[in-house]
């Protein structure tokens, strides 16, 4: 199903990148420690009935700095998304590297539950009765109970103030949060964080649309040779004789017996050119599959420079899907990033994270449809997608105006950015937007490749940051002479 592919790389993908870089030092060491979580935060008849939560924490640098209140420093909380939450710790060098030393603060990662070792029925998990505790609401209010008990158990935690942040549905999570339990946190930042849902007035198709004008931007006539190789690879599709030269023009390790199988590659085809434009970063990133920099512009230059369109697209993948020029030929159904397995994530997109999604402009199309959608889901799961819930539950953009303290940071070449907050609702709903950054770039740790742009972003939500901190300290001092002066 179309929209689970695609949705799937809301943030896994960023996260399971780590760059090629040895500029900058490593993310602190980390702690990995467990807490008992209540199964439903929500259902008084189940309360009994518990799980494991994994988290780290990195405290290196906490208690390096001096702040009042018997506070050892700040906490960094990150709200954990749709992969084990150890991939997340390794592409935070944004404050992993440079905020949380300069702030002598408390690095905490939440684990989603369903995700990595946070599975409360263990290998059953996924199965029927168990999947439905899997939920944007229970993780959030897990998040909750962490930070309470962080503040309950650690010396010197109690009266620190916590900045929450994540990256796509983590950013998702990090507005949540805000929305739902304010009380927890003094702020936080939301990168590349999508609030498309049904009804939002977003269309389905910008994401393929905003893809679409990343490769255009990139090379004039890219898209359009694009388009037109999808086209050609068609129109082969129907013959014998056009299948074996797709085979032999995309290096396949297997046969393409029937048109099925030439669109099961026309899918990993446009797989492998979303995720290289949502990848668009200046330097050459490996997660298992190394993917060369600013891989769009390598791609289209590739295709503009061949005199077959259909070689042309083929030779262009491999700056996605064979960046080390190693691979020997594709086999579509092993030869990808490995992204996160069933099925929460898939649950979640039939739930509580719905976001409507179509392909065209230079894609081969795929309509967006609703019917087959709600159809996928009572499949795999046995629900029924209401498609108007998350809209009514989170609000989306219209609930945004009524919190405070959230950056929104989007990347112009990220396809995602179109369903982002784009402008500043108010002085402490702030929206940068990043020229010539992809998917949360500014999250990861800073790189001599980083566009100038991506700096600016970084040292602006650092101001904004350290503005939340000082603020905090200040009210809360006020807060103390007030109280003594009542008491003389």
């Amino acid at each position: 199903m179309q929209i689970f592919n695609l949705l799937l790389l809301l943030g896994t993908l960023i996260f399971f990148l780590n760059s090629v870089n040895t500029q900058i030092p490593p993310p602190p060491p980390y702690q990995t420690r467990y807490v008992t979580q209540t199964l439903d935060h929500f259902n008084y008849e189940t309360k009994d009935k518990f799980y494991k939560q994994r988290f780290l924490v990195a405290d290196a640098y906490w208690g390096t700095k001096s702040w009042p209140l018997e506070c050892k420093g700040p906490i960094f909380f990150y709200t954990g998304n749709e992969a084990p939450v150890t991939e997340y710790y390794t592409a935070s060098g944004f404050f992993t590297q440079v905020l949380a030393p300069k702030y002598g603060a408390l690095l905490v990662f939440a684990e989603h539950r369903y995700f990595g070792e946070s599975m409360p029925f263990g290998n059953q998990s996924f199965q029927p009765g168990n999947i439905g505790y899997c939920s944007s609401d229970q993780a959030l209010a897990d998040y909750a109970f962490l930070i309470q008990y962080i503040k309950d158990t650690m010396v010197g935690a109690r009266n620190c103030p916590v900045i929450a942040f994540g990256g796509s549905y983590g950013g998702m999570l990090t507005t949540w949060f805000r929305q739902l339990y304010p009380q927890y946190t003094i702020g936080g930042l939301a990168a590349s964080a999508p609030f498309g849902f049904y009804g939002s007035g977003i269309s389905p198709y910008a994401f393929s649309d905003t893809a679409t004008a990343t490769f255009e931007a990139a090379r004039p006539g890219c898209s359009k040779a694009i388009e037109q190789a999808f086209q050609q690879i068609s129109e082969l599709a129907k013959t014998s004789p056009g299948r074996e030269k797709i085979k032999s023009d995309f290096n396949l390790c297997k046969d393409l017996p029937d048109e099925n199988s030439v669109q099961d590659l026309v899918d990993w085809a446009v797989d492998g050119l979303q995720d290289m434009a949502m990848l668009d970063y200046p330097y050459v990133t490996d997660y298992g599959i190394e993917v060369m920099a600013w891989p769009v512009n390598n791609t289209c230059d590739r295709i503009l420079s061949a005199t077959d369109l259909v070689r042309g697209l083929a030779n262009g993948l491999g700056t996605f899907y064979n960046g080390t020029g190693k691979q020997l030929c594709y086999d579509i159904n092993t030869d990808v990033p490995d992204w996160g397995t069933c099925c929460a994530w898939d649950y979640l997109a039939c739930t509580v994270v719905y976001l409507p999604n179509g392909n065209r402009a230079m894609f081969a199309p795929h309509p967006w449809n609703l019917t087959e959608d709600i159809q996928d889901c009572f499949t795999q799961f046995g629900v029924r997608l209401d498609p108007q819930w998350p809209q009514i539950h989170w609000g989306g953009f219209q609930s945004i105006p009524s919190l405070s303290h959230i950056i929104f940071s989007n990347g112009l070449l990220d396809p995602w950015h179109t369903a982002g907050v784009l402008h500043n609702i108010s002085d402490t709903l702030i929206a940068i937007v990043i020229p010539e950054s992809a998917h949360h770039l500014d999250l990861r740790g800073p790189h001599p490749e980083d566009p100038i742009y991506v700096t600016r972003a970084r040292e602006q939500e650092d101001q904004i940051i350290g503005s939340w901190i000082d603020d905090y300290f200040k009210q809360s001092e006020k807060k103390d002479d007030i109280t003594l002066s009542s008491n003389k």
